[in-house]
């Protein structure tokens, strides 16, 4: 089925695929809604939760406490502190709010879980943007990125991300120790990117399991401590496991399912970023809904737009950086870079989307609609796919899971999250509970 994405001035609609049980078509207004406080974090992370600085909570969480113990009805009070700059944020964004409220609803047929999450953003528009290159005196330069970006801080760049709602779904044996208690914060350590002791590129790189002679990174994101030979007051990002340790973890189910719908990268094939959690943040197997179109070694974009889909145009023009109504690059649409074709002032999409998903990747499906301000993404997926790389779902258990949004041109850690959380389905025990679709 062809995708659309269709906008007017005031709503952004992007649907994904139909299925037996299209959640277009299902009575929301019968599931129960729940709202939840997501907050700012800042740099706070699993080595901070259980530091001194953490002051008496670090007791409770050494203790095994859960942090809604001590922090339920907080997370405004949180959020604002730690958004203001006062602590855990060396780099406040100004105005950015402490908190939000996000609505949740979750159901369930015979086959499929349905979650769908809806808050107000804080822009008067949707973030169906993301990063850009730009053609400037023969050099490709950052021309859109988000608001934390170095070239957009400094005005060599415009302000230009992608809107998005991250779920983190672990399984209901506690295979990732804390997580029921400690929520997200298991996954982010004080050697990360945007972290106080992030490695630099070069060390990175010279890792011979996560550089450029294995895994090919460049940078490190979120990680659990079960991959790890030991762990220290920076989390210990070098000190990874072999790989038949890390092959017996994963076979235990110890890992955390990571299921994020973007507003730009994946919502516009029908489709959620399918991830996981484990000794790195991971996409699953198979064909993604996006990859990047940079070429690193060239300097320069991989694709173009085929000028006989795009009314001969190889580039999008300045007058279309964010216009919603301005096409997307992706599969169909697109042919190899020809560097002789583009001219100074074109622009191009730091993505191409793949509007053809297959293996672990293909299984997620996500929609989303932006309006009066308000956004509203819904997940759907079977209750168990069989993946290796995915938490299976059953009615009458109950599950952790984290929230996160990503709202007003940000990314990494400038989102928000919440504290710890229960999923159930079938059952009241958690504080979401899915309910059965008749």
């Amino acid at each position: 089925m062809q995708k659309k994405i269709i906008a007017a001035s005031l709503a952004v609609a992007i649907a994904g695929p139909a299925l037996a049980a299209d959640p277009a078509t299902l009575k929301w207004v019968s599931v129960p809604r729940t709202q939840i406080t997501l907050f700012y974090p800042g740099q706070s992370t699993q080595e901070w939760m259980t530091s001194a600085a953490h002051r008496a909570g670090a007791t409770g969480v050494n203790e095994g406490k859960n942090c809604q113990e001590c922090h339920a009805d907080e997370e405004a009070d949180i959020g604002k502190t730690i958004v203001s700059g006062e602590k855990l944020e060396p780099t406040p964004i100004p105005g950015k709010p402490g908190s939000i409220k996000v609505t949740v609803q979750a159901a369930y047929d015979e086959e499929y879980f349905y979650l769908r999450a809806s808050w107000p953003t804080n822009l008067k528009e949707a973030g169906v943007f993301h990063d850009y290159k730009g053609l400037k005196d023969g050099k490709w330069t950052t021309y859109g990125s988000n608001r934390t970006n170095k070239d957009v801080k400094s005005g060599a760049a415009k302000v230009s991300y992608e809107d998005r709602f991250n779920f983190m779904l672990g399984d209901n044996k506690g295979s990732v120790a804390n997580f029921a208690n400690q929520g997200c914060w298991v996954t982010c350590h004080n050697s990360m990117r945007d972290t106080p002791n992030e490695p630099t590129k070069d060390q990175v790189q010279a890792h011979p399991v996560l550089g450029k002679d294995g895994m090919k990174k460049s940078d490190i994101r979120k990680y659990l401590a079960e991959t790890r030979t030991e762990t220290n007051d920076v989390g210990g990002w070098d000190k990874l496991k072999d790989k038949s340790a890390l092959d017996d973890l994963m076979a235990k189910g110890t890992f955390l399912d990571l299921w994020q719908a973007r507003a730009y990268r994946s919502l516009p094939v029908g489709k959620a970023d399918d991830s996981y959690v484990f000794q790195y943040r991971n996409f699953d197997s198979g064909k993604k809904p996006f990859d990047s179109n940079w070429d690193g070694e060239k300097k320069q974009p991989k694709f173009m737009f085929d000028p006989a889909k795009n009314k001969g145009a190889v580039a999008l023009t300045q007058a279309q950086f964010r216009d919603p109504m301005a096409p997307k690059l992706d599969n169909t649409n697109s042919v190899p870079f020809d560097p002789a074709k583009v001219k100074d002032g074109d622009i191009l999409p730091g993505f191409i989307l793949n509007t053809k998903t297959d293996g672990s990747a293909d299984d997620l499906n996500a929609s989303g609609t932006w309006a009066n301000g308000v956004w509203t993404m819904t997940f759907w997926r079977k209750l168990n796919t069989g993946q290796k790389d995915d938490v299976a779902l059953a009615v009458g258990q109950a599950y952790p899971i984290g929230l996160a949004v990503h709202d007003d041109n940000v990314t990494t850690r400038f989102h928000y999250v919440s504290l710890p959380l229960k999923l159930s389905l079938g059952t009241k025990e958690g504080h979401i509970n899915a309910v059965e679709l008749k």
